[in-house]
């Protein structure tokens, strides 16, 4: 699949995080769209453009995000990226103090309630990727019925290898058929529709 992700969300690239702000998103998309646009991309068209955003954003920030996606018509967003934040219980490790994003199950609430969040200020009109914290079918799952279309990985893919592919699609259709749903796209938003 070919994507063109604008990452405005890493926390280890200093002064990266302020593009999340509506006034520099909405620019930094424009700029972006139009780069791609004057492109010769040949029958395929132009690939789908999409933004991934940081888990550590307030109420207002994931609003204005979303009033950016919609007006400009994002092909998606990606929520979303590491977190700065050090939740229950890697709080209390040691290294916990050192700098840099936070990847794995301890990202996975906050990752999953921001989904949420952009689900409902989208209105589920715009293709999200739910990433951060997955490591099993029934966390996919969780994912989806939160609002994710599609899934990403990089923690436990990183760990677990390619076999965990298989796996995680095996649970993910054991999930799908014990609630009733036919496909994944009927499970995608579920819990907030």
């Amino acid at each position: 699949m070919r994507l063109v992700v604008i990452n405005v969300s890493s926390p280890n690239t200093p002064g990266l995080r302020m593009l999340q702000g509506r006034k520099q998103l909405k620019d930094l998309v424009k700029k972006v769209q139009a780069a791609r646009d004057e492109m010769q991309w040949g029958e395929e068209g132009p690939p789908p453009l999409l933004v991934k955003i940081a888990p550590d954003l307030s109420k207002e920030d994931l609003e204005d995000i979303a009033a950016v996606a919609l007006t400009l018509r994002l092909d998606g967003l990606i929520i979303s990226n590491t977190t700065v934040s050090r939740p229950d219980p890697v709080r209390e490790n040691p290294l916990a103090k050192e700098q840099g994003g936070l990847s794995g199950k301890p990202l996975f609430d906050l990752s999953t309630n921001g989904l949420k969040e952009m689900y409902l200020l989208t209105r589920g009109k715009i293709p999200l990727i739910g990433c951060g914290g997955i490591s099993s079918g029934e966390d996919a799952y969780r994912k989806i019925r939160a609002g994710a279309s599609l899934i990403q990985l990089y923690t436990a893919f990183a760990f677990g290898g390619p076999a965990l592919i298989p796996q995680m699609k095996a649970e993910l259709a054991e999930c799908l058929e014990r609630d009733g749903f036919k496909s994944v796209l009927e499970a995608v938003g579920a819990d907030y529709r």
